[in-house]
């Protein structure tokens, strides 16, 4: 089994509570072995289908300095309190504050209660995993409340209008704009300040008249957001802001 391949040591598994420090996937599109970090904290080894155990192994020790400097990073970024349930959720975006109360009941059902007229959040559960999609669960459906119509209201500002609003939970994007119109936002947004949630909206709603980075985009961009330079630049560094709840795994 590939699973038992997987080393390192114990600063490696503390990224997963104990678990393997590094998730190994089988791919019929990969073309070779691929080592990289999937946010937030999760280090993943793509292996070809059909690859060989012996292959692997020998792949794993070749790149052992860059496993171990990169453990070492993740650990620090992400020490043990960031992957406990939170006693608060901050979404900036629309600048509000939920308290969470968390009652842990191994004989009950995990679900989460969402008391909104005095914006606190109970959760019932007995492990932080299934804590954790609860909350993210939750952080969907607010999403959809308060994103889909932010977009739509910029939409018409900007005198466009997609075809489709998609909200999602999602590791590595904060939107996307398809060849047919569609938009796709990521629910974690709303943990973001609301300027640069204003910023992405644009940016993708931009794509509905050029669906590149070309001149013409950056110029049209640059109308409706004048500091669009910085903002992107801001954005890009956000990740480092999501809790680890927020992404999904």
């Amino acid at each position: 089994m590939l699973e038992q391949l997987v080393l390192l040591d114990d600063r490696a598994n503390a990224l997963q509570g104990g678990d393997s420090g590094i998730l190994i996937r089988s791919s019929a599109r990969a073309k070779r072995l691929t080592l990289k970090v999937v946010p937030p904290y999760q280090l993943e080894l793509v292996v070809p289908r059909g690859t060989r155990p012996k292959v692997v192994a020998e792949f794993l020790r070749s790149n052992f300095d860059w496993i171990r400097r990169t453990t070492d990073e993740l650990v620090a970024r992400y020490p043990p309190g960031l992957r406990l349930l939170p006693t608060s959720v901050e979404l900036r975006a629309i600048d509000a504050r939920w308290s969470v109360d968390i009652a842990v009941n191994d004989k009950a059902q995990p679900r989460l209660r969402d008391h909104d007229d005095i914006l606190s959040l109970r959760i019932q559960t007995a492990s932080g995993p299934e804590g954790f999609e609860l909350l993210r669960q939750w952080l969907l459906r607010r999403g959809r409340k308060h994103l889909r119509p932010w977009l739509a209201a910029e939409a018409q500002r900007l005198g466009v209008a997609p075809k489709h609003i998609q909200i999602r939970t999602q590791r590595t994007r904060w939107g996307s704009c398809s060849q047919r119109g569609s938009i796709s936002l990521n629910a974690a947004l709303l943990l973001l300040p609301a300027t640069l949630v204003r910023y992405l909206l644009v940016h993708e709603l931009c794509h509905l008249r050029h669906l590149n980075h070309s001149r013409r985009y950056w110029r049209l961009v640059a109308q409706h957001e004048p500091d669009y330079l910085e903002l992107d630049r801001r954005l890009a560094a956000a990740w480092t802001e999501i809790p680890v709840w927020a992404l999904p795994r």
